[in-house]
């Protein structure tokens, strides 16, 4: 028994009914070829061209229990060794499936399982060795598959109603998959080159997948929903140019956006999106232009937004958001640079929070982490060597934190903690950094509300470490030169510090 899963009511309401009205038109050339053509319903046609040794056609339309009304399948094979199956009831369902060279299988399904109508496959294979399978459940669904070289693999599985699969693929041993499973998704798979390796899979209605792989060696996985929660209206695009390169994208819930774009060889570039909350409109772009580099961004919430770009090679860049209208910014430029952004966490949301670090140089090391709201955290590295860290409101609540650090040099550390102090939430504090030098240290610690912390450090091997604990309190240390320290701890409210050393 078949199960419908939509009204065909007005195909059924249109459709001609011809009693037993079946043709076929078989034309085979060569030797040890065979056709078998089964075909039982209403005004079914088949069409058979063979020419070469040992190829086999098969064309089946319908059954004693279900008829295939109006169904056309044409099939051409032209070499040696092809295989070719076609299979379908319902309505109005066609078949072309066209294959030259030798060795090659083509099989194309359609509404054996489901109710429906109105499906469309079409497969053209030129070369040998090639497989291409498709299978359609359902209504108005449509599936193309083009190969062209020797040993490629296509598999579209399609059920729902207008769902639409494209896969093009040119080169060898290429494989490229696609399961939709729901209504008005589509998919374009496209690998140009060797041994590349494209799957999708898109459960819920309106998903969109873009897949565009050249070269050797390359990888890209994309699943948008799954059999317990849907994706609704996402978006995933994995463009890949070069050699062994691994693009991976997994969202579910509503609208949400997954752009990766790689350039270069061995890079990895992964995203996940409310994977692990609801939510949706969550937005997440990876560009890598090198080698060896490596991008991870997971986003759980609403309306957050992930935006990381590495130039150059061996960087490493992570981006991690609980929440709901996050911003983080990784944007690195070098060799052997590495970016941490978290906003949010398990069990504390960030909410407005905004991250962005920026890279320049070689072996630069950035971290920033906050919760809560409306927290800033900028980081900006130029040079070799240096050192970043900023954390907002992780043990306590608050929110409307900044923290600014600019390290125009190599080998320098910047540290800021900005939490909550006895009886004030942590909210309102400022901390800003600028180090044009080598081998500068600037620390600071504030606990409470509105303090500021001030440190320029525009000369080498300084040292300048800043506690302040209260409220409103303010701290201005400037040292020109070298080998300056300042250490200055205030406690209570409004108390003012103000250092400036002009050293070696």
């Amino acid at each position: 028994m078949k199960t419908a899963i939509l009204s065909l009511a007005t195909l059924l309401s249109s459709a001609v009914m011809v009693a037993q009205s079946n043709t076929s038109n078989v034309s085979q050339t060569g030797e040890e070829n065979l056709a078998n053509i089964t075909q039982v319903g209403d005004s079914n046609s088949s069409i058979t061209l063979q020419e070469g040794v040992g190829n086999n056609a098969e064309a089946i339309q319908g059954s004693d229990a279900f008829s295939s009304t109006l169904g056309v399948v044409e099939q051409t094979q032209i070499g040696d060794g092809n295989q070719a199956l076609a299979q379908h009831e319902e309505l109005l369902n066609e078949i072309y499936q066209e294959q030259i060279g030798n060795g090659n299988s083509a099989t194309a399904t359609q509404n054996l399982a489901f109710t429906g109508g109105a499906n469309l496959a079409n497969q053209l294979q030129e070369g040998d060795g090639n497989q291409a399978v498709i299978s359609q459940e359902g209504a108005f669904n449509t599936a193309f598959q083009v190969q062209f070289g020797e040993e490629n693999s296509a598999t579209s599985t399609q059920e729902g109603g207008f769902n639409v699969s494209d896969i093009n693929q040119s080169g060898i041993l290429n494989e490229a998959t696609i399961a939709q499973i729901g209504d008005g998704n589509s998919s374009q798979q496209s690998q140009v080159g060797d041994s590349n390796l494209g799957t999708g899979e898109q459960w819920g209605p309106d998903n969109v997948l873009l897949q565009d792989q050249d070269g050797g060696g390359n990888t890209a996985i994309s699943i948008q929903g799954s059999s317990s929660f849907e994706s609704r209206g996402g978006e995933v695009q994995q463009i890949q140019i070069g050699d062994e390169n691994f693009a991976f994208a997994n969202q579910e819930e509503d609208n949400n956006r997954a752009l990766q774009g790689q350039l270069g060889e061995s890079n990895s570039a992964t995203i996940s999106q409310n994977l692990g909350s609801f939510g949706g409109d969550n937005f997440a772009i990876q560009q890598q232009l090198g080698n060896r580099n490596v991008a991870d961004a997971s986003q759980n919430g609403t309306a957050n937004a992930s935006d990381q770009l590495q130039s150059g090679d061996e960087n490493t860049a992570s981006v991690t958001q609980s929440g709901d209208n996050n911003v983080a910014i990784q944007n690195q430029d070098g060799f052997g640079n590495n970016a941490v952004a978290e906003q949010g966490s398990f069990f504390f949301d960030s909410r407005g929070g905004v991250i962005n670090q920026t890279q320049s140089g070689e072996g630069n090391d950035a971290f920033a982490r906050h919760e809560e709201d409306n927290n800033t955290i900028v980081q900006n590295q130029t040079g070799a060597g240096n050192s970043a860290s900023a954390t907002q409101n992780i043990l306590t609540f608050g929110g409307e934190n900044v923290t600014d650090q600019f390290q125009f040099g190599s080998g320098n550390v910047a540290e800021s903690s900005q939490e909550a102090g006895l009886g004030e939430a942590g909210e309102g504090n400022l901390v800003i950094h600028f180090q044009f030098g080598d081998e500068n240290i600037a620390i600071s610690d504030q606990n409470g509300a509105t303090n500021t912390s001030d440190i320029f450090q525009f000369g080498n091997g300084n040292l300048a470490n800043d506690t302040q604990t209260g409220l409103g309190n303010n701290t201005f240390v400037t040292q020109l030169g070298d080998l300056n320290a300042s250490t200055i701890i205030q406690t209570g409210a409004g108390n003012s510090a103000v250092v400036t050393q002009n050293g070696l």
